[in-house]
């Protein structure tokens, strides 16, 4: 009897060591897993800082430019959020939304600050920006993967735009978003040739431009689903 009392007891203790060991190993592995999280949020705190810093340096030529890139950044990352795309991928979009005009920076400032409609030649220069805002952020690592949306986001729907003159889904998503948010914002903010046209005239811009130079499914989640979180 007093041995069956031991191996009982000698199991009960193997088990007992067993279960603390499992605590011990998932306390640890919770831990790591809190560090991970915590990294990931620094990480993508520092890329955003970054990508600001380099949207700040086109204000020292553009002032609109740099609040422009904020207001996008919000709209970008609603549609994309509104159109359930994985975390990533909002992610890329969101960055490529503050970087999009970053080439702008190798633009003249009497193109940029011109005060009266530019010329079919200096409109030749502005459209060089998104080629040179390619060059600048596709040499880096952490930042490749918005390259291409920084050169597409002026491309057309219909196949019209620029540089390349892609069409319907051959442009990236991320460029067809950036494509209608900037539109957006640019008619709903003073520039140095003209007044804001107003939300309720750029809306109707947008549908007007619905299948043409824009997504028309962008436009709709845009217009529907994100203006009335904004507004």
């Amino acid at each position: 009897m007093i041995k069956q009392y031991v191996i009982y007891a000698s199991l009960l203790l193997m088990v007992i060591i067993f279960f603390v060991r499992e605590a011990i190993h998932h306390t640890k592995i919770l831990s790591l897993k809190r560090k991970l999280l915590r990294l990931n949020y620094n990480v993508h705190a520092a890329y955003i800082e970054i990508v600001q810093t380099l949207a700040r340096a086109i204000d020292a030529k553009d002032s609109y430019t740099f609040s422009h890139a904020t207001r996008a950044r919000r709209y970008a990352k609603l549609v994309a959020k509104k159109m359930g795309l994985e975390k990533d991928v909002v992610r890329q979009i969101e960055y490529a939304s503050l970087m999009y005009d970053i080439g702008k920076i190798g633009i003249a400032e009497s193109i940029l600050k011109k005060e009266s409609f530019l010329t079919e030649q200096e409109k030749d220069v502005m459209k060089m920006h998104t080629i040179i805002g390619y060059n600048i952020i596709a040499p880096m690592c952490f930042l490749s993967k918005i390259a291409l949306l920084v050169l597409y986001h002026q491309e057309w729907y219909d196949g019209n735009g620029y540089p390349e003159g892609l069409k319907g889904d051959e442009i990236p998503l991320g460029a067809r978003i950036i494509n209608v948010i900037d539109a957006y914002d640019a008619m709903t903010s003073d520039r140095p040739y003209r007044k804001s046209l107003g939300t309720d005239a750029a809306i109707r811009e947008l549908i007007k431009g619905s299948g043409t130079q824009f997504d028309p499914k962008v436009v709709d989640i845009f217009i529907n689903d994100v203006l009335k979180i904004v507004n």
